[in-house]
């Protein structure tokens, strides 16, 4: 009786294990397989300046030729490649053995959306828009600021100003467009960095003659792209040459003081709610550099925030924000939601295309409807 339980038990997981595969193998690639040519390859992980301390994941990673590249010929530490075709997978395993870095890579036959590219450095694309679209905030929570994202021939614009184009009029604008020539046609590679959360209100002293003086910088974010303005003495000057790239924060502030054209360009790195870094003065009694430590005033994004036309709810979950929207008794997922330090933008309807952005100030959000629109929301 045991040994005939004990074949029956066989049977039944030997059945399960066989349906669970059929099954993963059920749902077709999102998109159709064609190799990016080799030219197009190097020029990607050229860009991304992959090296020895990267790892670097390709989703929908086809026969495997880009993370075989990054270690082989970039020396990157490690490789990933995704794909859900059974078939492209063992053509990658056999590259990496004929390349003898299977060492160094990994390839799983997985659904994209599903698989936790958290340990990445580097994420190269060779998909589709829509697909790329779907995967942008994927990549924002799961993606440490300063890793590199690149994608061969497709962005992540909710709108462009055409084909190929370097202007993004809606969604995330690459930092880089190059063009690349190929055996049969030019291709276009896009790179981004992710950018660290600088939104908010930050704070910080600097000691005067006349006492200490506070300084007060407002900062509002879409993606990499960086606004603000700076008050002291009771005067608002709006910052210009704003740039952030990963880490890394600086801008500009020119205003008078004490009659005197004054120039100080602030540049620091992001950890957290504090900015480490350093300002250069010009003009003025106060001319030189000096250190510069800015902390960001706390908020709490977690709650429901309602205007008139319905409200947002926030949530902690596995340690991220996700968001729904709320309309009477029908509560709806928010996909393309992202927060980035006290700031969050996320779009609604995507048949009207409305997207909402604001900083959290205190129990209230303060921000614009498809960028133009005043938007306020009020913590419920």
């Amino acid at each position: 009786m045991r040994s005939w339980r004990f074949v029956s038990w066989l049977m039944v997981s030997a059945s399960i294990f066989v349906i669970a595969a059929l099954t993963a193998q059920q749902r077709p690639p999102d998109v159709p397989y064609v190799p990016t040519p080799h030219e197009v390859v190097r020029e990607m992980l050229r860009v991304a300046q992959v090296g020895k301390d990267d790892v670097v994941y390709d989703l929908g990673c086809g026969d495997g030729r880009i993370v075989i590249a990054a270690v082989k010929d970039f020396g990157a530490k490690r490789g990933v490649g995704v794909d859900i075709d059974p078939e492209r997978i063992r053509e990658s395993n056999e590259n990496a053995r004929k390349a003898g870095v299977t060492d160094r890579v990994r390839f799983l036959q997985r659904d994209l959306f599903e698989t936790d590219i958290r340990d990445a450095t580097v994420v190269t694309l060779y998909l589709l828009p829509s697909i790329n679209l779907r995967l942008r905030p994927k990549l924002f929570r799961e993606l440490r600021p300063g890793s590199r994202v690149v994608s061969h021939d497709f962005d992540m614009c909710d709108e462009c100003e055409g084909e190929g184009s370097a202007t993004c009029i809606k969604g995330w604008h690459p930092d880089k467009v190059l063009r690349v020539r190929g055996p049969y046609r030019e291709h276009t590679v896009y790179y981004w960095v992710i950018p660290a959360g600088v939104a908010g209100t930050w704070r910080w002293t600097v000691q005067t003659p006349r006492g200490e003086r506070q300084y007060v910088l407002k900062l509002r974010q879409r993606f990499q792209k960086v606004m603000g303005s700076v008050s002291a003495d009771g005067q608002e000057t709006p910052i210009t040459n704003a740039q952030l790239v990963g880490t890394q924060l600086s801008f500009t502030v020119a205003r008078e003081i004490g009659g005197q054209k004054v120039t100080m360009r602030f540049s620091g790195r992001v950890n957290g709610d504090t900015i480490t870094g350093t300002v250069d003065i010009q003009g003025g009694q106060f001319a030189g550099k000096r250190d510069w430590v800015a902390k960001r005033d706390k908020v709490n994004l977690v709650g429901t925030w309602q205007w008139r036309g319905g409200s947002i709810r926030i949530e902690q979950r596995k340690g991220e924000l996700a968001a729904s929207f709320v309309n009477g008794g029908q509560v709806t997922p928010i996909n393309d939601f992202y927060a980035w330090g006290a700031g969050i933008y996320f779009t609604l309807d995507r048949a009207r295309e409305d997207v909402y952005e604001g900083v959290v100030e205190g129990d209230r959000i303060v921000g614009t409807v498809n960028g133009s629109k005043p938007w306020e929301a009020k913590r419920k």
